[in-house]
Parts: C-alpha cells; structure tokens; sequence
C-alpha cells in the first residue's frame, strides 16, 4: 500500500493530508527538542522521504535512501518506536545511517495501514538529548498512527469510488462488446438534443446494421457471431475519434454519435468503417466470410426528439440495405 493519488479529488485530499503531516512534523519537532522531522514511505528495500522539516534544506521530498542505511529499518523490522537520546552509546553506534543523515540523537515509529508497515514517522537532530520518557514515545506512536489512520481512510475512499465507477461501467456497457449499451447512448442523445435546442449545434448520428449476423449465428453458431461482434467493436474503436461515441443500439444495430461533424464528414466515416470492417480477415471454421454492414445517417431537425431521431437514422440504414 502507498500513498499515491490519481484523480484530481484524490488530489485534493492529497493536499488535505500533506497539511496535516506538515503540522504533525512541526509539533513533533517543538515537543521533542530535534530538529529534523521526516515522513517516509518504504519499499521492498527503499526508503523514500515523501515530506520533511530540515533547518538546512540538506533532506529534501523524494529523495530515496537504501533502506538498510537507515534507522528507520530497525523500526521496521521492530515494529515499535525506537528512540536514542545518543546514537553513538546505543547499538545504533556504528550504524551507516548516523553518518548519513547527521543523527545523533532519533526517534522514530513505524506506520501501519491494515497491518502492514508503509512508512515511518521520524525525528532526529546533530546532538544529542536528554534520555526519552515514556511521554515521548507514547507521542511520537500517538502521531504516526494518526498519519496511518488518514491514510487508511483514503484508501478506503479510493476503493470505494473505484467500486462505484466499476458499477457505473457496468450499468453503462454491453457485456459481450465492451461498448456502451442502448441505455447510455438514450441518455447522451438526450443530452445532446437539449443542448441543440439551446445552442444550435448539429446532432449527427450514424445507425450501422450488421448485415450478415444471422447467417454467421445459423452456419457456425453463436459463438462465430460473438466474434464478429467484437472484430467490430475493435476496428470502430480505433478508427473512432475521442469525441465519438458508440454505443450497442439491439442485437445487430449500433449507433455512433459524431459531435461538431457535418453530413460529408459523418458518411465518409461511415464509409470508411463499412470497407475496413470488410476487408478484415475474419475466420469462420475453415471459411473466411466477408462481414458486411450497412449504414444510415441521421441530422436532427428542429424540435427533434429522440425516436424521431433514430427513426431517420433507420430510415436511412434500411435504404441502403435494400440496395
């Protein structure tokens, strides 16, 4: 488990618990008389500060240690605090890490998240001080589980959007195909059509009927069919722009929405997707059947609502079926 952040609300929350480390660092240097306060995050073998207070800048954020060079390893490995008011006359003496980072004075206590150990909060200073009370360890444990708590929690809420966006995806997409479903293009064109009211833009939608998807089904059965549904699927996803959208309008229609795209611009499209799904090397047992579409092209009108809408682009892609 790390503390990374994608989206731009994690982000936020980032934000949100930086200031709160920021200020658990800052206490923690008034409370314990060392100068030096780091929060860091630990790999396999890494140590990688993520925030820190040095009075002279010589630690910075991102910089990565061996994590065997660090007294944040023996933490680690006691899954407790450890605190040395004087490293040179503690087992710590001849550690690398004294050198390394200046210490010779440290406390330090691990974070844990759900049970395992994702970083550590760490205090230190160039002098030694005076031996550490049990006030001073019960604080420092009192922090970095703070920090382990927040962390936790966004996580959690990490998991819990992911699960919401993967229901979302679900409700939205055709299983077999990957494309959104009938119910999610209703609600784009919907969309779409209001905002033509509105603003004047033009609404183009392409309505693509697969010709020969009841003879596939019939001669090589259900799964043949599966298969050049998803071929199609693929090659009109890549040659969709991103501003595209198509969607699985019934068994054998699809419909493909075409934003601030003219008539001309809408049926060369459509053309083009008709003569590359053609030419695609598709197998069918030991038979290479060609699949075949045919398209209609439907511009919204004024006052135009859905079904009129559709029922034009049908219109159309009947049209060119029967010729």
């Amino acid at each position: 488990m790390t503390t990374d952040f994608e989206t731009d609300h994690q982000a936020e929350i980032a934000k949100m618990f930086e200031q709160r480390v920021e200020a658990i660092l800052k206490l923690g240097i008034e409370q314990f008389g060392l100068p030096v306060g780091i929060f860091s995050a630990i790999g396999e073998q890494t140590y990688e500060i993520r925030q820190v207070f040095h009075p002279e800048k010589a630690l910075t954020p991102g910089m990565e240690f061996d994590l065997d060079d660090t007294f944040c390893s023996q933490v680690i490995s006691a899954r407790k605090v450890l605190a040395f008011h004087d490293v040179k006359e503690s087992e710590l003496g001849s550690h690398p890490a004294g050198e390394k980072f200046g210490f010779a004075a440290y406390l330090g206590a691990p974070i844990m998240v759900e049970g395992e150990c994702i970083g550590t909060l760490a205090f230190g200073g160039s002098k030694p001080v005076n031996a550490f009370g049990k006030h001073d360890i019960d604080l420092v444990q009192l922090f970095a589980d703070s920090i382990g708590q927040t962390v936790a929690h966004i996580h959690d809420r990490k998991a819990l959007e992911k699960a919401r966006k993967d229901l979302e995806l679900s409700a939205n997409t055709d299983p077999l195909t990957g494309l959104y479903n009938r119910r999610y293009m209703e609600s784009i064109l919907r969309t779409e059509l209001e905002r033509s009211k509105r603003y004047g833009n033009a609404v183009v939608i392409g309505m693509v009927y697969f010709d020969n998807l009841k003879t596939l089904n019939e001669s090589f059965g259900y799964d043949t069919g599966d298969a050049a549904l998803k071929l199609f699927a693929k090659v009109s996803s890549e040659m969709m722009r991103e501003t595209d959208v198509l969607a699985r309008w019934s068994d054998k229609e699809f419909i493909i929405l075409m934003p601030e795209t003219g008539a001309a611009g809408a049926l060369n499209y459509l053309q083009r997707l008709t003569d590359r799904v053609g030419t695609e090397d598709f197998q069918a047992g030991s038979e290479h059947p060609k699949l075949t579409l045919s398209i209609g092209l439907g511009i919204a009108e004024k006052d135009d609502d859905l079904d009129k809408l559709v029922s034009r682009a049908s219109i159309a892609m009947h049209q060119s079926k029967q010729s």
